[in-house]
């Protein structure tokens, strides 16, 4: 029952993965910008897509343009926990060493822009801006922390920017934000039973499974600057709020073949079928990125950006039968920091190059790490190629690969909201590759 509860943690999820970016974020808006690791984003006004990292790069469209971007991620995941334990002490059983555990996804983006006038130009944004999607296999020894998380997200982003001199546009944005979410894990009702004096309670060998679905949608903003001092030279800063979600949906149980759940249901209420509801909130995000021209051919950006994941301390989640008592998620999450290089290299009249490397820091501390989110710090390196097919449209495809580091996950059942879940410890590893395509055409 309060693995049920705690499992919403991550229902904020969208259609990828969590060895992205930082905790769930996602990065994966363009596939242009990916062949730089994403490097000077928020200062780049060549292509729609940007908006998604800066309003403002709506003043780089002369008349109309739009892209479309999708980003296959093509994860690699496996761990090995050397201790799993029920909350009686005796041993889980199950698959301790699993693997592909986190799911290969797409990640689409559209955007469209339009100029009003010289000083106005208007767009649309629709973007997947937090993903996640892990898959652990029936009965795997850490089945009470987490089975299946799976969720969509998508952002729709009406955008306006002013063109305040030639060297300096400033954007706005209205964040719209959905989510929707599935999420499974097992119940040690052998424990349960056992605790309360039951006999035939069996610890681990009596599970039930719970199941969330959770929706919610709610609204934020974007502002975002920037500024050309000199040609070929672009400096672009940008703030994401904050999005406060309350989500809610039916919370459902599946008992043991042995009755034991169906008699603890009768007499207590736990187990019954109800609604369940978390208040989750997205982080606010800040952004800065540079880009300049070393020569006609050749352009060089860096990227800055720090994501406010401590807003992200705890999660309380309620349950509508008075009989489920509320259930505490420890997070204690820290603010983190991306930062990217990159270049770009005109080889011909209708070819580019792009080439970046970056680091991405994990805002997640050992004493939280779990194997719904087993995140790591990780290290980006990414290539692409831009085909120009007229003056106003172009073809761009690029790869990236992400280092992850090897990170360990220590939990007990004396943690917080822990008291049923056991004890697991053990290591998880994770790379990622990366292969998005893009078309953008202006009219």
């Amino acid at each position: 029952m309060t693995r049920a509860l705690a499992a919403v943690l991550f229902l904020n999820i969208a259609l990828a993965t969590s060895a992205l970016a930082a905790g769930y974020g996602l990065k994966e808006h363009s596939a242009q910008a990916m062949g730089t690791a994403y490097a000077g984003v928020a200062a780049d006004l060549s292509n729609p897509s940007g908006m998604s990292y800066n309003p403002a790069s709506l003043a780089g469209v002369v008349g109309s343009d739009a892209s479309i971007s999708l980003v296959e991620i093509v994860p690699h995941s496996d761990a090995a926990y050397t201790s799993a334990l029920t909350s009686a002490g005796t041993p889980a059983g199950g698959n301790a060493a699993p693997r592909s555990f986190i799911a290969d996804a797409p990640i689409p983006d559209i955007a469209i822009r339009h100029r009003l006038s010289d000083d106005l130009v208007v767009g649309l944004g629709i973007s997947a801006p937090y993903g996640l999607k892990t898959v652990y296999p029936n009965g795997w020894a850490g089945r009470y922390y987490a089975m299946k998380t799976e969720a969509i997200t998508v952002n729709i982003a009406p955008s306006i920017a002013w063109q305040v001199t030639p060297e300096l546009s400033l954007g706005a944005s209205v964040n719209v934000e959905y989510i929707r979410g599935e999420l499974t894990s097992a119940v040690d009702i052998g424990t349960i039973g056992l605790v309360n004096g039951i006999p035939g309670s069996v610890p681990g060998a009596l599970d039930g499974s719970a199941r969330l679905s959770a929706m919610s949608w709610d609204t934020g903003f974007s502002l975002g600057a920037i500024w050309q001092p000199l040609p070929g030279t672009s400096f672009g800063l940008a703030y994401k709020s904050a999005i406060f979600h309350t989500m809610g949906g039916p919370l459902t149980f599946t008992l043991d073949g042995a009755g034991l759940g169906a008699a603890i249901r009768g007499a207590t209420g736990l187990f019954t079928d109800t609604r369940g509801s978390v208040k989750l909130t997205m982080p606010d995000m800040l952004l800065f990125g540079a880009r300049t021209q070393i020569t006609d051919d050749f352009a060089l950006m860096g990227e800055l950006d720090w994501t406010n994941w401590s807003r992200f301390k705890n999660l309380t989640v309620t349950a509508a039968n008075p009989a489920q008592p509320p259930d505490v998620t420890l997070a204690n999450w820290h603010g983190s920091i991306f930062a990217s290089l990159g270049g770009e290299y005109r080889l011909a009249e209708s070819w580019k190059l792009r080439a970046g490397a970056g680091y991405d820091e994990s805002p997640v501390p050992d004493a939280t790490r779990s194997p719904r989110i087993p995140d790591a710090n990780r290290t980006w390196i990414a290539a692409g190629v831009e085909y120009r097919v007229s003056p106003t449209s172009a073809f761009n495809l690029s790869v990236g690969h992400l280092f992850n580091d090897d990170e360990s996950i220590a939990l007990t059942a004396a943690g917080t909201g822990n008291t049923l879940r056991g004890n697991l410890s053990g290591a998880t590893h994770s790379s990622v590759d990366t292969i998005g395509l893009q078309f953008s055409s202006g009219w």
